[in-house]
């Protein structure tokens, strides 16, 4: 029989071999890559409690709050990481387990999945909807500038708008682009640029880096300031590639802080030949008017001409000076051809007056009251009577003669 003094516990069995355990070379720092499962997170202490596993074998892990607070992610069930630590047992359960310092995710960085994580939580809440975004004024008066005053964005940004548009005024707010201040630095600097209401556009920028550099712009708080911001927001980060999560819920997002600037302001030349080309549009529209109203005015001028009385009278009077014309005329002419005709007449009636053919020596003679018109119509001792213009003579027929013809 096994005496009871030649037994150990279970807390002196777990001990030792913990002390094994720890006093391998190998165990105390190990690296592991596997997939994690039955995450717990207690977020009241901040420990991650967990296990990794691959297709044949699975182990215990913790990862206390003071290592946890370093990660740059979230990890979730199913996610494949490696693993940094040291192997030791829990001595209550008799459970040994990987005591974690560092997790990074196998293949994307740990800022890229902590990226995609806070992306995929804001876009869920509406912070990146376009319904969302502010408009833009496009004649700023006054734009405040939050970036490094020892960078290139800084001068970049002041010389296109001096370039672009000298009407604006720039409000420079210093803060960090970079490093543990730069999203709190950003965020105070954005508080107390709505606090003001001189301000008309917030730009936000600095010059390309690392996404280690840029990582300040992808702060949950920062974006949710930039979302809460009255003002509108242009952020120009990093480099045409770079996208920060800032970029996704400003209002306008900029490859550059010099493009930040350019869509920022209007180019005053621009301005200039867009207002000349409306004077002269303007200028052309109203002569153009001008013309055609002065055609038209003219038009009625001349229609008017037409009833006015002054002009009527005077038409009237032309026609009634024609008619009174065209009348005397026809008058002279009518009364000429009534002349002409009694004057035919009188020739007419001339001819037979008695007393003109009587003063051509043509002397009527009458027997019994009739006109005797041929010498065979009397006879010897006839009584006939002559007529003279000065009176009649009275005679007896004593012979009469009669000529061939007669005969």
């Amino acid at each position: 029989m096994i005496s009871d003094k030649a037994a150990l516990t279970v807390s002196q069995l777990n001990t030792y071999v913990k002390m094994l355990i720890e006093s391998d070379d190998v165990l105390r720092r190990v690296c592991i890559i596997g997939e994690i499962s039955n995450f717990v997170n207690h977020y009241k202490t901040g420990h991650l409690y967990f296990s990794v596993k691959d297709e044949f074998s699975s182990v215990k892990a913790v990862m206390f709050a003071g290592n946890a607070k370093n990660l740059r992610f979230r990890p979730e069930n199913g996610m494949r990481v490696i693993i940094t630590g040291r192997v030791s047992v829990f001595e209550r359960d008799g459970v040994y387990q990987i005591y974690a310092d560092t997790m990074e995710p196998e293949g994307a960085g740990s800022l890229m999945i902590a990226f995609e994580q806070l992306k995929k939580k804001l876009s869920a809440e509406g912070l990146f909807d376009v319904e969302n975004k502010k408009p833009v004024p496009k004649f700023p008066q006054r734009i405040a500038v939050l970036t490094s005053p020892v960078g290139a964005a800084l001068q970049d940004i002041l010389n296109v708008i001096s370039r672009r548009y000298p009407l604006c005024e720039i409000v420079f707010c210093p803060v960090a682009v970079q490093g543990v201040n730069c999203a709190k630095e950003n965020i105070d600097a954005l508080n107390n640029v709505n606090n003001r209401d001189d301000i008309d556009v917030i730009i936000l920028g600095r010059g390309g880096g690392s996404i280690e550099d840029l990582w300040g712009y992808n702060d949950e708080q920062l974006v949710r300031a930039i979302f809460n911001s009255r003002i509108p927001v242009i952020t120009g980060i990093g480099h045409e590639t770079d996208f920060t999560l800032c970029d996704f819920v400003a209002d306008l997002r900029a490859p550059t802080p010099s493009a930040a600037a350019e869509i920022a302001v209007p180019d005053i030349l621009e301005l200039i030949q867009y207002t000349d080309s409306l004077l002269y549009r303007l200028d052309k529209a109203m002569n153009d008017k001008i013309e055609e109203h002065s055609d038209f005015i003219f038009n009625l001028s001349q229609r008017l001409k037409a009833f006015d009385p002054v002009r009527i009278l005077e038409n009237r009077f032309v026609y009634i000076n024609s008619l009174e014309f065209r009348l005397g005329a026809a008058i002279d002419n009518y009364i000429s051809q009534k002349d002409a005709s009694l004057n035919v007449f009188c020739e007419k009636l001339q001819l037979l007056n008695p007393y003109y053919m009587i003063e051509k020596g043509f002397i009527p003679v009458y027997k019994n009251d009739k006109k005797v018109l041929l010498a065979a119509e009397l006879c010897a001792d006839d009584f006939i009577s002559m007529e003279f213009k000065d009176g009649k003579v009275f005679c007896n027929v004593n012979n009469i003669e009669l000529t061939e013809q007669s005969l």
